[in-house]
């Protein structure tokens, strides 16, 4: 029976991802990928037409994942009432908790993410724009969301700023946690919230 072209792309996409997490973009070939779907490249090249098409064929995959836990916490704050934030208040720390399980639980995606982010620096690269903005969008999402923070950083350290501080020492640990032997990426960052989010300054917004 023939798959659905929908079935088939999504084969390709996550055979995409595999590589690109292993190779990055520079190292992945049409042939690999398509090894792994058991096609030719021509047969391929149907699908994506080119390098580059399968390179975002992979990106949207890898921006669409319903089980990311940021887009889901995002929206479900920035949806509730100021009666069930007071029950259940946006915090930026638990934000990056859940993150950092998700990306245990996932080492092939943050692999992925950080080997291309790294590729990408280059602006030649074809996810150089991809990247740039990707960064600038969940900057703006972030600003959107009501969080509670600690009077000291409200005015002063606006919750986008903060998130690119988080999210920038959350990358170097996974960077560490995928090239050293013996981290233990959660309890690491169980350590990593005592620096960035002090008591008792932040307690009650952690």
């Amino acid at each position: 029976m023939r798959k659905q072209k929908s079935d088939r792309l999504n084969e390709i996409s996550q055979a995409a991802l595999q590589v690109l997490a292993e190779r990055g973009y520079y190292g992945m070939t049409i042939q690999e990928v398509a090894d792994r779907v058991g096609l030719s490249q021509a047969g391929l090249l149907k699908h994506v037409n080119s390098k580059n098409g399968l390179l975002f064929l992979a990106l949207e995959q890898y921006d669409s994942d319903q089980n990311n836990p940021f887009y889901a916490y995002i929206e479900a704050k920035k949806n509730m009432s100021a009666k069930e934030l007071e029950l259940s208040p946006a915090l930026m720390p638990e934000l990056y908790r859940l993150i950092a399980q998700y990306n245990a639980e996932n080492p092939s995606l943050a692999q992925l993410y950080l080997v291309l982010r790294a590729e990408a620096i280059d602006a030649g690269h074809p996810a150089h724009e991809y990247y740039a903005e990707r960064g600038i969008r969940l900057r703006e999402l972030i600003a959107e969301v009501p969080w509670k923070l600690p009077p000291a950083y409200e005015g002063r350290i606006g919750a986008s700023t903060l998130s690119m501080v988080v999210g920038s020492a959350m990358e170097g640990l996974e960077f560490r946690w995928l090239g050293e032997s013996g981290i233990d990426f959660v309890s690491m960052w169980h350590t990593y919230e005592d620096v960035l989010f002090p008591l008792p300054q932040w307690d009650g917004y952690r």
